[in-house]
């Protein structure tokens, strides 16, 4: 009698464990299905990020020598962009099917991401030469977004610079028009996890990007509105990696983890941007309102600059 109900302990027992490891696979097609559209999504907007950085309501500051004062300025820009994460949630809702049975569950996100942005920026007129030279440095560090209900841990730098030729320098009645070019280096990364590092998924990014544009801008008394229009090409890299806790009963060997990388050349990625906005100069101080729309992939962005110019 005992050998019997050892033996049923034991058959039962087999049955719940194939019965659990039944219920850990993870469908890994769809996890990298999801991240891959995310990584695509996330190669977009980082040069659309990059470029809106440093952005100066007049098309062309004017000379820094000679001129009396010197045309130079400089300050701070804190804006918002927009990243579509549907992919990333993708990935988290197949994974969360898994091991919610488990432990604690990767929170989702909004299929609408809004990332701030904070940049420093500095622009001096040309030498002699009708010109100016602007360089920015932006740095989220390991902000937590889940303060705005995100539940992301979000990495992000770019440094770069341009260079603006005004085509009409401007007097009472005429605008001012300018040409210019620029380089953009960002790096970073976005990563979701579950508590106790359970679980996570995450996406590295690498981005050299190059813009030509094309501005125009009139001061009218203390305001200065303008607009202009830039073409975008990039070149990146994007890896992404997820994992499940070790030593889990998955169903088939290598199912609690997953990774993989692309390259998107140059001429993969090109995109147009129109961005717009507006300065209120108070004396040497200058609050500017600006936007941003990339009309290829529908991505809005937005800063306000406070700076002080001369």
């Amino acid at each position: 009698m005992l050998k019997k109900i050892v033996l049923m302990a034991v058959c039962g027992t087999f049955i719940m464990s194939a019965s659990f490891s039944q219920g850990l696979s993870i469908n890994t097609e769809v996890v990298s299905s999801g991240l891959d559209i995310f990584s695509v999504d996330l190669l977009d907007t980082v040069p659309n990020v990059a470029v809106q950085q440093g952005v100066w309501a007049d098309a062309w500051i004017g000379k820094l020598i000679p001129s009396v004062p010197p045309h130079l300025g400089g300050g701070l820009t804190v804006g918002i962009a927009q990243l579509d994460s549907k992919g990333l949630n993708v990935a988290i809702d197949e994974l969360n099917a898994t091991i919610s049975q488990l432990g604690p569950e990767i929170p989702e996100v909004s299929d609408k991401l809004f990332l701030p942005t904070i940049t420093a920026d500095l622009r001096i007129g040309g030498l002699f030469l009708p010109f100016d030279l602007g360089i920015s440095v932006m740095k989220i560090p390991t902000v937590n977004l889940k303060m705005l209900g995100s539940g992301v841990s979000l990495d992000f730098f770019t440094v770069g610079g341009s260079l603006r030729i005004p085509l009409m320098q401007g007097n009472v009645i005429l605008p001012k028009i300018s040409l210019g070019a620029g380089f953009m280096y960002s790096k970073g990364s976005v990563n979701v996890e579950a508590k106790d590092d359970f679980a996570y998924v995450s996406t590295d990014f690498d981005s050299k990007t190059l813009f030509l544009e094309a501005q125009i801008s009139k001061t009218i008394l203390f305001v200065t509105p303008f607009v202009g229009f830039r073409g975008i090409l990039s070149e990146s890299t994007s890896s992404w990696d997820w994992k499940v806790a070790a030593g889990l009963p998955f169903e088939q060997a290598g199912s609690g983890k997953g990774s993989k990388s692309f390259t998107d050349d140059f001429m993969d990625n090109l995109q147009y941007q129109v961005y717009f906005g507006a300065s209120l100069n108070v004396f040497i101080i200058h609050t500017t309102v600006s936007a941003s729309y990339d009309f290829k992939n529908s991505i809005w962005g937005g800063n306000l600059s406070l700076r002080v110019n001369l």
